[in-house]
């Protein structure tokens, strides 16, 4: 997914939609610009992917979704990153 040369919320959507019965945790670090004022997360498609995944993923137990946070120094406010600060991860 990362080596791609731009993003998009298809391409997310497929990376958080990915085996997701072989795949009980999915471990990201990426998301908005951290500059405590930004505030941005995952795009339609991707919260689809993600809600799905924690509903139904793991033959029904839910896959887990961990995102990194407040790694973007002591100008983050990791409540504007929508990766980290969702209830779904």
């Amino acid at each position: 997914m990362l080596d791609q040369p731009y993003m998009t919320d298809l391409i997310e959507a497929n990376s958080m939609g990915h085996e997701p019965n072989k795949i009980h945790i999915y471990s990201a670090s990426w998301g908005p610009t951290d500059d405590g004022k930004t505030v941005d997360g995952p795009r339609n498609a991707t919260m689809r992917a993600i809600v799905k995944g924690v509903n139904e993923g793991r033959n029904g137990l839910g896959s887990i979704f961990v995102w990194a946070s407040g790694d973007g120094g002591e100008d983050d406010d990791c409540n504007c990153d929508g990766y980290a600060a969702s209830m779904w991860t």
